[in-house]
């Protein structure tokens, strides 16, 4: 579910698609040995509550215009 959700997501909105992508690079580099690779974990969870919010803010927005086109 959670991958459907995301996919749909990522068709509205490139911006998170290239963002996710991002992030999945420096995690990759992150599991790595290199010990500069390591300082990049606080960057990567920042990466990842910003595009977990601008997710919900996508759907909030969503909802939102849907709502007022109804009315």
């Amino acid at each position: 579910m959670e991958q459907v959700r995301r996919r749909r997501d990522d068709a509205r909105d490139p911006l998170l698609h290239q963002l996710r992508g991002v992030i999945e690079m420096l995690q990759q580099q992150q599991q790595s040995a290199d010990p500069q690779q390591t300082r990049l974990a606080s960057v990567v969870d920042s990466l990842q509550q910003t595009t977990t919010q601008l997710a919900s803010n996508n759907s909030q927005l969503e909802a939102a215009v849907l709502t007022k086109i109804n009315e």
